[in-house]
């Protein structure tokens, strides 16, 4: 699953032509429905859409918010989790209180300013700064899609899958039973942070930290996030799983 304001074509890079993997648009993106209701109710209904086959999720900053999520209400479903670059949730009311007065900003730019205005500051931002180090062609491709979203889509994204409405998911993470897997770029200094304090209230997690990569891995190095999916999958396939 990607994140905010991607595709499932961004997993493109880093399994190209792979059957045996499911990348969907997420809510709201492209040309996915909006959320169907509030967070729980949105996540509740992505659940009921994934294949019984599944066992395994993947997933990217909002994307990796939502697994969790999906963790969090069915803990059995799901034999390994693979989060990049994400957030379990606020805990503290007035963080989320201060995250929702945030995204009103956002989405207040995206519906009486444009699509345009908005991509433009969201790329913008202290936590995508690594990405000028990409090629031109590179970012021009992320800007396309980007720019091929509804703003009323993200808007309602913003306001019903923002952080500040998503339940923390710690102590689901905690008392989940199967392989969770986390990967980060180390010089996403926020996201670090937040990897360890993961770490350290479930020491089971199996960290990965790629060098000198930045909030974005599928971007920045998609072979590299290839290789460390690979290698976790095959380990948790080969560990017996904890009941």
């Amino acid at each position: 699953m990607h994140g905010f304001t991607g595709g499932g074509a961004d997993w493109s890079r880093v399994f190209p032509d792979d059957p045996t993997r499911l990348a969907i648009d997420l809510p709201g993106h492209l040309t996915s429905p909006d959320p169907p209701g509030g967070y729980l109710e949105s996540i509740r209904a992505l659940l009921a859409t994934l294949p019984a086959s599944i066992d395994d999720v993947i997933g990217y900053s909002l994307g990796g918010r939502i697994a969790l999520s999906l963790i969090q209400l069915a803990p059995d479903r799901f034999r390994t989790a693979t989060i990049l670059s994400a957030h379990p949730g606020l805990r503290d009311p007035s963080l989320r209180a201060q995250r929702r007065l945030a995204d009103q900003v956002w989405i207040r730019l995206l519906r009486e300013h444009g699509l345009d205005a908005f991509v433009t500051a969201w790329e913008q931002q202290p936590l995508f700064r690594t990405q000028a180090r990409l090629a031109p062609e590179l970012l021009a491709q992320q800007r396309a899609r980007r720019l091929s979203h509804r703003p009323d889509g993200l808007a309602c994204v913003l306001e019903r899958l923002g952080l500040g409405e998503m339940p923390s998911t710690w102590d689901a993470l905690a008392d989940y039973r199967g392989q969770l897997n986390w990967i980060i770029g180390s010089e996403d200094r926020r996201f670090q942070a937040i990897a360890h304090t993961v770490l350290a209230q479930r020491p089971a997690t199996r960290l990965m930290v790629l060098e000198a990569v930045g909030h974005n891995p599928l971007l920045e190095a998609p072979e590299r996030v290839l290789a460390a999916v690979s290698f976790q999958l095959i380990q948790s396939r080969d560990a017996p799983r904890a009941v």
